[in-house]
């Protein structure tokens, strides 16, 4: 295969689009040459995520990436490409073939710390990629999948979201204390009637700070809570008949990163502050009992996709992550029973509305689509209260805001499940209620991310059939509209997801409803619901493709 001298790729060189590209341009360097470890791939296709439109807002500072001096060693963002081998180095196992075609699983780990790909290394915003032992050796398995037949290149690309969409419905949270690990008891009035019980005294810890409670416990006893340092955390936390609001919140803010917090008995009446973004970005979890034996809460039955039948609310569901949440929930299998739909753009659930409504009608799902903004907020309340007036089973946040998580959690029913799917920010609060946590086992998860497990099994799922990753697809374009493919993703303006060809250079930025205005030929090669196929593809890059 003859390579072209020159590589095009997009760069960042500081924070803000500004200082993404040079004069607004890709950056044209010679052609890399792999080395001995390594592998040269072409991109053949990339979805644009919002969280690439982080790493250029935030540029050197953005905690996920290992370079921060960005001006004199600029990053290669991009996440969810898909490529094609071309070179192979002398080292590099003959699994590795010149003509295979692969995806990447990008949340790479070296020595345990996250090294993603567009992240710690460069990315895929470029025509020609370098892949290095880090990735297609990785630790203890390959970071690179293999391609499933008949799946076009943009599908491909699509592949790795919607892993992160199936993912957030089986996240996992420890169901036993962390042995070994770290222990904040905090006591209430009666305190001396509860135990941590079995699991404690399987699991010990290796510290164990005790505020308003001594009986039993062995650790060290604390004057007050505000004696612990600002920074210091624990693994797991247990209130014992709690009513104090305010030294809720404060021994809550001291969870770690997967920190489990468990209230039993008595509690506050009211909302009680807490880190609502770090369900989301540090896999927290608060739990409760009405037990008197703290171990009980450990042992509960955890649901984490959505309640067969049951009634599920998707806040900001019309955007290009909530359309897969939406059609996971509508027509697989386990699939609810009444979806509610909320969204602040109108052609995003129509477009929702026309794509899904007939497949979910089908399955015997019954779909709603609302705006909030064309009702007075007193309106939308009763609406939600006549939509289910037992509470949501299921509530998934796909909007960054700790505000409409506090005004979705009120609205969860007995069991219900609060699903933080946007990144809000750690350490921004939101008022819940901690009796609907104990007495109405109401329970708050979330995360975007996925691993090479669940990459695999979805993977394999859309190699057998049972979803069309294409059906995410909103827009397509070339190198040279990427960057105004990023902006259109910041501004929500596509009904789905975007993908770039980068080896389409001139490829105009196009939604997929006018794929006419590229060629008047083009959408006779949709299939029957509207949806992009490989016979779109090959027109796209016999026209575009260099």
């Amino acid at each position: 295969m003859t390579l072209p001298l020159f590589n095009l790729s997009w760069k960042l060189f500081g924070a803000g689009l500004d200082n993404f590209g040079e004069d607004g341009k890709p950056s044209a360097d010679p052609m890399p040459e792999p080395g001995p470890d390594e592998i040269l791939v072409k991109v053949e296709a990339i979805g644009l995520c919002f969280s690439d439109i982080k790493i250029i807002r935030a540029g050197g500072s953005h905690p996920k990436l290992w370079e921060k001096d960005l001006k004199h060693h600029p990053l290669i963002p991009g996440h969810e490409a898909v490529f094609t081998i071309v070179r192979t180095g002398r080292n590099v196992p003959s699994e590795f073939q010149c003509g295979q075609r692969r995806l990447i699983q990008c949340d790479i780990f070296v020595g345990g710390r996250s090294c993603a790909y567009g992240y710690g290394m460069p990315g895929g915003m470029t025509q020609y990629s370098i892949l290095d032992r880090r990735v297609w050796e990785g630790e203890g398995r390959s970071y690179l999948l293999e391609w499933p037949e008949g799946l076009s290149a943009a599908a491909a690309a699509l592949i790795e979201p919607w892993t992160c969409v199936r993912a957030s419905s089986h996240i996992s949270h420890r169901n036993v204390p962390l042995k070994g690990g770290r222990l904040l008891v905090v006591g209430g009035e009666g305190a001396a009637e509860y135990r941590l019980g079995r699991l404690f005294e399987e699991n010990p810890p290796s510290v164990c700070k005790l505020y308003g409670v001594t009986a039993g416990l062995h650790g060290e006893v604390l004057k007050s809570p505000e004696s612990l340092e600002e920074n210091e955390t624990f693994d797991d936390i247990v209130f014992l008949g709690v009513t104090d609001r305010a030294l809720c919140e404060a021994a809550v803010s001291h969870a770690g990163r997967g920190g489990v917090v468990t209230f039993s008995g008595a509690v506050p009446d009211g909302l009680c502050a807490v880190d609502i973004g770090a369900l989301h970005y540090q896999n927290r979890y608060y739990q409760g009992t009405l037990s008197r034996d703290v171990s009980e809460a450990y042992m509960q039955t955890r649901r984490m996709a959505v309640r067969p039948d049951g009634c599920a609310w998707f806040v900001g569901g019309a955007g290009a992550m909530g359309q897969m949440h939406v059609e996971l929930a509508a027509v697989s299998e386990g699939h609810a029973g009444r979806i509610l739909v909320t969204d602040l753009d109108d052609s995003r659930l129509e477009h929702l509305r026309r794509h899904l409504e007939k497949r979910a009608s089908a399955k015997g799902v019954e779909l709603s689509f609302v705006n909030p903004a064309k009702l007075a907020p007193e309106d939308f309340d009763a609406l939600l209260r006549r939509f289910a007036p037992d509470g949501f089973d299921d509530i998934v946040l796909l909007v960054p805001s700790a505000r409409v998580a506090e005004h979705a959690a009120a609205f969860l029913g007995k069991g219900g499940l609060l699903n933080v799917f946007a990144g809000i920010p750690a350490g921004e609060k939101a008022g819940i209620s901690i009796k609907a946590i104990v007495e109405g086992g109401v329970r708050f998860t979330g995360s975007s991310g996925s691993s090479t497990d669940d990459m695999i099994d979805t993977v394999r799922a859309a190699a057998q059939g049972e979803f069309q990753s294409i059906s995410a697809l909103g827009a397509i374009g070339g190198m040279n509209a990427l960057k105004k493919g990023l902006g259109a993703v910041a501004d929500g303006r596509f009904p789905g997801k975007t993908v770039i060809f980068p080896n389409c250079p001139d490829l105009p930025l196009t939604a997929l409803s006018e794929l006419g205005a590229l060629d008047p030929e083009l959408p006779a090669t949709l299939d029957e619901n509207g949806f992009y196929t490989s016979r779109t593809e090959e027109a796209i890059l016999a026209k575009w493709g260099r």
